[in-house]
């Protein structure tokens, strides 16, 4: 039932929301999505980001995806973007004025891009003067770089843009490779 109500949500539902909707507390709904996580040999992977889940195809299948959906190669993200998106899941939540100064250039026009493609959203304010929006990572970013959790993301030190963004990249060729 859970795979069902997952095939079917228009935005990740929350366990609760499962929960609800299947009549059967949330420990069941997560013994159900540890069974189905690790099902293996389908062309989905189950997603998590926080407390909500999805359902998201699986890396191995990500170029027949694309070829299906008719996705051009002209919509890949510049190397800012994928710089700025490296210190976004990173660091999270972030503010503007952080990504800058790890980045060392003005980020609006990239960050403007990068939620008007939904992988990074707002996720709260900073409790300081002038409150700054505080960035974060969404279920697309997961869904663009074939990640299953931010887990996934490789191990990192201090990060740097460019460090952040080879990681990235080969968070991407990792899961695609997976």
């Amino acid at each position: 039932m859970v795979e069902a109500f997952l095939l079917v949500a228009p935005e990740p539902p929350t366990i609760g929301e499962l929960a609800q909707g299947a009549v059967v507390s949330e420990a069941e709904i997560e013994t159900a999505l540890a069974t189905m996580a690790l099902a293996d040999g389908r062309g989905w992977v189950l997603v998590r980001h926080g407390n909500r889940v999805q359902l998201a195809s699986a890396p191995r299948f990500a170029e027949a995806v694309r070829r299906f959906l008719g996705l051009d190669r002209e919509t890949r993200l510049s190397p800012a973007a994928i710089e700025t998106l490296g210190v976004v899941a990173y660091r999270q939540p972030v503010t503007r004025a952080e990504i800058e100064a790890v980045r060392g250039v003005d980020c609006a026009g990239v960050l403007g891009t990068l939620l008007g493609r939904e992988l990074v959203e707002p996720v709260g304010r900073l409790p300081t003067v002038g409150n700054p929006i505080q960035y974060g990572t969404t279920p697309a970013f997961l869904r663009h770089f074939s990640l299953r959790s931010l887990a996934d993301l490789p191990p990192l030190g201090e990060v740097d843009g460019r460090d952040a963004a080879l990681l990235l990249a080969a968070a991407a060729t990792h899961a695609e490779s997976g």
